[in-house]
């Protein structure tokens, strides 16, 4: 019997699609009905959340609750409009810090910190949720983030099933095996295949070089191409500060190949604006008659659902809608929601021809575009500028090709003086992202775990992270390789020839004393440079 009802809920889900699920979704669905959760790892873009509508589908059928989790607010707010379209607005609601919105709907769409708030404050509230998505939860490695999904896995009320969504990672069977620690079996699905294919190209003097060549190795025209330009501004003074590329000549490509819409990310709010800037300077204009009279009609339609006179006057003065018509526009996390949703629906439309857009874009925001522009290979990470990482790479070039519009999306990486093109081959070809936790106890985590647990409990539970986990598998490891080491002592302890009669223990003695004497040295120099 519950089997017939499994094949016809699943058969009722799989009617709403617009086309067959894809191998690794079919196999997501029947794991999840058998197990206590599952980790669907798989490139961005590849059609990960449809394993989550399917646990929504479910739930509205069970008559039960599910909280769909994400790490930002700008997808908390898309996935809220994307829900209620799909299952009406009385079914849907919204809780993130700056809304709450049909909080006792059976579908509620909030930040990661709400989730782990109302384990802590509010428990009765989850008593009818059966399922939980957690969206990007590869966020499990970001500083100081981390944590609170390590919190909510180990917290959450034992009926929950948790459904992972992650990027494609390393020790993505690690994670699951710590998770199932914690929850009861869940199971694993991976796949690094992307439902459209991705074609990288190398930017160099406003124009687009092949990366790789079609056996998938390096590209030799391209690689020599430039290492010439890097001889030459190790040559000739100041060359290495002369930028490459061009933004409007490299816009003027992708029109000419035919790459329009993309994504041109600039890793700074201001940059995105001065991109814009210079572009309506020099009158740039991307669409036809037809599209500014479509782009006109969808922006006056959203001004008409703005009650509030100061909110449409200072959405007025906000919006550029010249630049709108044009087929341009900015999107980053400092747009009003208003600017941004308007953003959004003209992009997907087709409306918007190039959105200078900041990283934030690449994470689960659905804005797939036929090509990614990445403008510089180097980002502010808070405390110095560093080399973009793989996995890094591989989620800006996640937005690179829409499903079921093209068979093939590009992605150019803009060739900067400073940054060699071996480093670009290594971080190309390098191997994804391995989690590692970043598991860190507070005063705030500490406090409410004593507000609800008995001390003796609230540290077995903290012995439960995800942390603890990676340390114990490491000191296995270590341990198998310490028996490894003793075993070679032993060994060279038996066969020790010496021919002046020294002892194993006259060598140890001997280098420290080695050492010691370096370290001597040191302060001697230091001190000879004070005196």
């Amino acid at each position: 019997m519950a089997r017939t009802l499994e094949s016809s809920l699943r058969a009722e889900f799989e009617a709403t699609l617009p086309w067959p699920l894809d191998a690794f979704q079919a196999e997501s669905i029947d794991k999840l009905d058998g197990s206590r959760g599952v980790l669907v790892c798989a490139p961005t873009s590849s059609g990960k959340t449809v394993v989550a509508e399917y646990a929504i589908h479910r739930a509205l059928r069970e008559n039960v609750k599910v909280i769909y989790t994400t790490p930002l607010k700008a997808l908390s707010n898309q996935k809220f409009r994307d829900f209620q379209r799909s299952y009406g607005e009385g079914e849907t609601g919204l809780v993130t810090g700056e809304n709450t919105i049909n909080e006792l709907a059976p579908i509620v769409v909030m930040t990661t910190e709400i989730l782990r708030n109302l384990i802590y404050e509010d428990p009765e509230r989850l008593r009818e949720v059966r399922y939980v998505v957690l969206d990007e939860v590869h966020y499990i490695d970001d500083f100081p983030r981390g944590s609170v999904w390590e919190e909510i896995v180990i917290q959450a009320p034992v009926h929950i099933k948790f459904v992972g969504l992650s990027a494609t990672v390393g020790n993505y069977q690690e994670l699951a095996e710590w998770m199932s620690e914690n929850r009861g079996p869940v199971e694993t699905i991976y796949t690094d295949r992307r439902p459209v294919e991705l074609r990288l190209w190398l930017a160099m003097q406003n124009s687009f070089l092949p990366l790789f060549a079609p056996d998938g190795g390096i590209d030799q025209k391209t690689w020599a191409k430039a290492s010439q330009d890097e001889e030459a501004a190790y040559h000739v003074q100041r060359f290495r500060s002369l930028p490459s590329n061009d933004l409007l000549q490299v816009i003027g490509e992708l029109e000419r190949l035919k790459m329009l819409p993309a994504i041109y990310f600039i890793f700074s709010r201001r940059g995105c604006r001065e991109a814009l800037q210079r572009c309506a300077y020099h009158s740039l204009d991307l669409t036809t008659p037809e599209e500014k009279a479509a782009v006109e009609a969808i922006s006056a339609d959203r001004l008409r659902h703005l009650r509030d006179p100061d909110e449409l006057a200072l959405y007025k003065r906000m919006v550029d809608a010249g630049m709108l018509r044009r087929g341009l526009a900015v999107h980053h996390a400092g747009l009003l929601p208003y600017h941004k949703e308007l953003v959004e629906e003209l992009f997907q439309a087709g409306l918007i021809k190039v959105v200078f857009a900041t990283e934030t874009l690449s994470l689960g925001i659905n804005m797939p575009a036929r090509a990614v522009v990445v403008s510089s290979f180097t980002k502010f990470d808070g405390v110095n500028f560093s080399t973009l990482t793989t996995g890094e790479l591989t989620q800006l070039m996640g937005r690179a090709g829409r499903r079921g519009i093209d068979t093939l999306g590009h992605g150019i990486i803009l060739k900067e003086s400073d940054v060699q093109i071996g480093t670009i081959y290594e971080v190309a070809m390098g191997e994804g992202l391995v989690i590692e936790s970043k598991f860190l106890p507070n005063y705030n985590m500490v406090l409410n775990l004593l507000r609800i647990h008995p001390p003796e409990e609230a540290e077995k539970l903290m012995a439960r992270s995800f942390g603890q986990f990676q340390k114990q598998l490491a000191a296995t490891r270590t341990t198998d390789r310490l028996a490894n080491v003793r075993q070679r002592l032993g060994d060279m302890t038996q066969t020790w020839e010496c021919e002046n009669n020294c002892t194993l223990a006259d060598l140890e003695a001997y280098y420290k004393i080695e050492d010691r004497r370096r370290v001597i040295r040191i302060e001697l120099r230091r001190l000879r440079r004070e005196a």
